[in-house]
């Protein structure tokens, strides 16, 4: 955090830093955040809507230099030299789907004109079409994530699980091995036609061929959104080796105090806000436990960066039938701004538990069978823990 006395005056030295730094401006900062007032006003009322989003000017401050942090930890695998590539794809699924290619003649000759000038490793940025009915409603529209391709030239079934090596047998087969692949937040995820609204008339282009990005912005755009790396598919073929989760090393998500799983991400999002959330397994109950029960369900509790990730992380742990999660309580959900602290979301998660612990039937871990009427009541309290460390912590932070 800079060296600034927050003396009188100080505060708006900050603020303006951080608008310049960040966004430009005032009026881009005002945009941003979906703050009403323009001209004048926005000096008026800077610092008002500052603290009522952020809690404090230090808690503004502190935001943006995590971001700023996550930024540097990202140029360490996409660097200012890293080209780019933006593409679409029929959906999502690294985890089945390693490799970006290209189809017929033209695509056979756009593939080898690119490794011409495409740097080895590139970026392959990839937005996911709205346009096929099986894919996943939030994700239609939105840039799902990226991956890191390498040169290494192949046909598209060599990068590709079996499952989709009889579907459109005449599509990609000019392609090129992915290394690494990276999700984007749920709750970051920038949507196509925000940042490019030139797809309106160069959907086709994209889809068909893949454009090369050189806009500094928008490529920075690209680059800081929060990420998760993700396993990404490999035949392990030839002596190829499993891929490695390297960066940043140690980047777990702990659940509560101590890890206990999760998903991995790079340590500057370990350092973005965090929520309090409350999965629902939605199917019979009954069936599931393999005892009567009536009036309760299923609940998973927690914190955690992305609460939706979480979700899908637990969803594709289980076979495709008639139970599914869903995101019953976050706090976004709630209307609510994430908690700066760690230590706010954890108290919170301990509070929900104690509650929980004393109310409901602890199945394992972090899950419980519980109505409906002690998750709301859990809910509360658990929110109101969190609220308190955190507006403690600001407190702290001002003195």
């Amino acid at each position: 955090m800079s060296d600034h006395s927050y003396i009188p005056g100080g505060d708006a030295q900050v603020i303006s830093e951080v608008a310049k730094r960040q966004f430009g401006d005032f009026t881009k900062m005002f945009e941003h955040h979906g703050w009403p007032e323009r001209g004048s006003d926005m000096m008026r009322k800077v610092q008002t809507r500052v603290v009522e989003t952020y809690g404090s000017v230090r808690g503004f401050e502190a935001h943006f230099l995590r971001i700023g942090q996550f930024r540097a930890d990202t140029k360490t695998i996409w660097t200012d030299d890293t080209s780019v590539l933006f593409t679409s794809f029929w959906g999502w699924a690294p985890e089945t789907w390693g490799t970006v290619g290209w189809s017929g003649d033209r695509g056979y000759t756009r593939r080898a004109n690119l490794l011409k000038v495409l740097s080895d490793p590139f970026i392959c940025v990839c937005y996911v079409t709205s346009n096929q009915t099986d894919t996943e409603p939030d994700l239609k529209g939105m840039i799902g994530g990226f991956y890191l391709v390498s040169h290494q030239a192949g046909d598209r079934d060599e990068f590709t699980h079996p499952i989709h090596h009889d579907r459109k047998p005449s599509k990609w087969r000019h392609s090129l091995r992915a290394l690494r692949a990276f999700s984007y937040l749920p709750e970051y995820r920038p949507r196509a036609m925000d940042l490019f609204p030139e797809l309106s008339r160069t959907a086709r282009h994209v889809s068909a061929m893949g454009e090369i990005i050189t806009n500094p912005a928008k490529i920075d755009i690209l680059r800081s959104c929060p990420w998760v790396e993700v396993p990404v598919f490999s035949s392990l073929t030839s002596g190829a080796q499993p891929p490695r989760f390297e960066f940043p090393g140690n980047g777990m998500v702990p659940s509560g105090p101590a890890s206990s799983g999760g998903y991995e991400v790079p340590e500057g999002t370990q350092n973005l806000p965090r929520e309090l959330y409350i999965l629902r397994l939605n199917g019979d109950t009954a069936a599931f436990l393999g005892y009567p029960v009536e009036g309760v369900s299923i609940y998973k509790i927690g914190l955690s960066i992305s609460p939706d990730l979480r979700r899908q992380s637990f969803q594709k742990s289980m076979p495709r039938g008639a139970f599914w999660w869903q995101v019953d309580r976050s706090t976004r959900k709630d209307g609510h701004s994430p908690y700066s602290g760690f230590s706010a979301a954890v108290a919170g998660e301990y509070a929900m538990k104690v509650h929980l612990a004393r109310n409901a039937d602890h199945l394992g871990g972090e899950f419980y069978l519980a109505s409906e009427d002690h998750i709301a009541s859990a809910w509360e309290a658990g929110r109101q823990a969190a609220l308190s460390v955190d507006q403690e912590g600001f407190r702290h932070a001002d003195r």
